[in-house]
């Protein structure tokens, strides 16, 4: 199976050259140049739709929480050979094929590109929070966040180093570069409504949605590196998404009418934020992706549903405590966790190593 797979990868290219080759060789017949199209046309088939599965595969089951937004659009850095962004660690890859190989690291490769992007994504809120006048704790676990960003981003490289054989490394960001000298026209809008809608999508969702994921997969991984990886991961991502609830309670304390009316616009777009639909991947079931730490579809889709329902329920809390409390009884709206990993991983993911 292994074999046929790698075969049907290389044909993409294959039938794409040499149909090319046909096509334009003048000496070539008229059904000769037909054949060459076909073959060109096949190649192009195979070759893009191989592609896009992966690319399918990556975006569908984006886990990652805060991500970096330059001019209304997510922004990672390009990847570049070399070194500085990879720890050491190794995860055992004995037994998988090569095209096995090659989807795990361009999975984790696309993550370490989220985790890396993370890292301006949190300094960027720190600028923010230092312009409205925010405490220095608030300051603080923003920096300690983009640490711990640095640190995933770290291990992310090098397990897609490992997978890959590639020693991928993180390159520029030209858009952050261009973001600052040219602010982007959405910038000029109330400080205190970007901050709000920001930290409830990006944050206390993106990043709660992530915790858990990262929890789920840690309790299916079967490589100890992976499940320790992924654990770590789980609990940051967690008290990142607190984080935001912090941030969100002290734009509704200073930001007044306009940060609570940010809110109730950000709650309307929660459905919205679901997690789309990914094709399968030829050569790797669901079973092998969930061995490696990669959730099937459906269940990002329970985790989502999950996610969005206490999101939404926590900042309602936020927005009329004294109405919830009267619909549901006494409620402690601390109780409502957002960083989910808290009360669905962490029973059973592995420990750190």
């Amino acid at each position: 199976m292994a074999e046929l797979l790698i075969l049907v990868v290389l044909l993409g290219p294959v039938f794409l050259i040499a149909g090319l080759f046909f096509m334009f060789q003048e000496r070539n017949s008229s059904g000769r140049r037909a054949l060459g199209a076909v073959m060109a046309l096949a190649g192009t088939v195979i070759t893009g739709g191989i592609a896009w599965g992966l690319f399918a595969l990556l975006s569908g089951n984006n886990s990652k929480g805060r991500v970096l937004r330059l001019r209304g659009r997510a922004r990672v850095a390009r990847r570049a050979l070399g070194e500085g962004w990879a720890d050491d660690a190794v995860p055992d890859v004995s037994g998988l094929t090569s095209w096995q190989r090659t989807v795990l690291g361009e999975v984790w490769m696309y993550s370490a590109g989220l985790e890396h992007a993370s890292v301006p994504a949190f300094s960027k809120l720190s600028l923010k929070l230092s312009a409205l006048g925010a405490p220095a704790d608030l300051l603080e676990d923003c920096h300690l966040a983009a640490l711990d960003e640095v640190r995933h981003a770290r291990r992310c490289f090098a397990l897609a180093r490992a997978y890959s054989g590639v020693s991928w490394t993180a390159g520029t960001i030209p858009a952050l570069t261009q973001a600052s000298a040219s602010p982007s026209p959405k910038s000029t809008g109330e400080p205190w409504s970007r901050l709000v809608r920001g930290s409830l999508l990006d944050g206390c969702l993106a990043e709660g949605m992530a915790s858990m994921v990262a929890g789920e997969g840690a309790v299916r991984a079967t490589d100890p590196v992976v499940r320790e990886t992924l654990s770590v991961i789980s609990e940051d991502e967690g008290r990142h998404a607190e984080l935001a609830w912090d941030v969100i309670g002290f734009a509704l304390e200073r930001g007044g009418r306009s940060a609570k009316e940010a809110l109730r616009q950000a709650l309307s777009e929660l459905e919205s934020q679901q997690t789309p639909a990914i094709p399968r991947i030829p050569g790797v079931d669901e079973d092998f992706l969930a061995r490696n730490g990669v959730l099937p579809q459906a269940e990002l889709g329970r985790l989502m549903a999950v996610c969005i329902e206490r999101t939404r329920a926590r900042a309602e809390a936020l927005l009329e405590p004294s109405a919830l409390a009267a619909r549901h009884g006494s409620i402690d709206i601390q109780g409502v966790p957002l960083a989910p990993a808290l009360d669905v991983a962490s029973e059973q993911a592995a420990p750190r190593g």
